[in-house]
């Protein structure tokens, strides 16, 4: 019993190691609540009135990912009252938010041309 579990574990670190998939640990300075709240701090009352579902979205999103997903709802929500330039700004820093916490091909957003 004991070397089946020291084969095991030997294997287990190994496939971990070689995985293609893995991730360079990277500390986050947010969590996923700090994000929500963030998020449903950037909507006012008017906004949460007009757009109940971005709101809903928001506090049932399992994880990170989910939430960076809500993103472009958020924003729609934010420069429907606050317009578009104002919207993205809040978008931008709660983007930011999210360093560390997603994989890299989730986490690059294609710099915006310079208006």
């Amino acid at each position: 019993k004991r070397m089946l579990t020291v084969v095991t574990e030997f294997l287990t670190t190994w496939q971990e190691r070689l995985n293609p998939l893995r991730e360079e640990t990277i500390q986050a300075v947010y969590q996923i609540d700090d994000i929500r709240q963030a998020m449903l701090d950037s909507l006012d009352t008017s906004a949460r009135e007009d757009f109940p579902h971005v709101e809903r979205r928001i506090l049932q999103a399992s994880n990170v990912p989910a939430l960076w997903f809500l993103r472009p709802d958020l924003l729609m929500a934010l420069a429907a009252h606050s317009g578009e330039q104002a919207a993205r700004r809040v978008i931008d820093d709660i983007s930011d938010m999210f360093d560390g916490l997603l994989p890299k091909g989730l986490s690059t957003r294609p710099s915006r041309p310079q208006r």
